[in-house]
């Protein structure tokens, strides 16, 4: 069942695009800025990017990539489908949030577009927090440092933190979403510091197990 999740989100994420395109003008905003103001305008056929992207690129990675993987010796974990699927999802939910703006924009009616990506981006990295402490050691995704790939429990000890973090960066991506402009600001800080967190960590961690003269 877990494995038809991605494929459905990939056909709700083409239906809402085709029915969005054959609604919109010619000419609608293709660009914000960070304080959710509309700097560039260009043909309605942009918004099939991020689904080509999706369908092409992003999806055919993730579903193939474990044939490929060394770490997880050709078979996908059974926590794949979920991540796959949590991915797709996530960029339906950021598909329809780009739609609605590009959408209320196109009538003159101010949206902020910033509130909406941070809701998406917020239940995205949820997903993530619950899915990543069961993440296997791979090379595709994860917390993936010189240390995490060379011992496995440092992969682990890394990944429980890492779901704790993504865990309050989705919830900090929601409370930013209230926050104007200021709040996508605030909400890049917190990524780079619990990105930057999570490389330390890991070597932090590695050194315990490796303690070395």
């Amino acid at each position: 069942m877990e494995r038809l999740l991605a494929p459905l989100g990939l056909l709700l994420t083409w239906s809402l695009t085709l029915y969005a395109y054959l609604h919109l003008p010619e000419r609608i905003p293709a660009h914000w800025n960070l304080q959710g103001e509309v700097d560039r305008y260009g043909s309605r056929l942009e918004i099939f990017l991020l689904p080509l992207v999706l369908t092409f690129l992003l999806y055919p990675l993730l579903a193939w990539a474990p044939r490929w993987d060394p770490k997880v010796r050709g078979k996908a974990p059974p926590i794949w489908p979920w991540l796959t699927a949590g991915v797709v999802w996530s960029s339906f939910l950021l598909q329809g949030a780009i739609l609605y703006a590009t959408w209320q924009r196109a009538r003159g009616n101010p949206f902020p577009v910033e509130q909406a990506i941070l809701l998406a981006a917020g239940l995205l990295f949820l997903t993530l927090g619950l899915l990543l402490p069961k993440l296997p050691p791979n090379y595709l995704a994860g917390v993936r440092t010189p240390w995490t790939l060379e011992s496995p429990l440092v992969w682990r000890k890394t990944h429980r933190r890492a779901g704790l973090v993504f865990a309050l960066l989705g919830l900090l991506a929601w409370a930013a979403a209230f926050l104007g402009g200021l709040g996508v600001w605030l909400w890049l800080l917190g990524l780079l510091l619990g990105s930057g967190y999570l490389v330390v960590f890991s070597y932090l961690a590695w050194r315990r197990e490796n303690p070395g003269p």
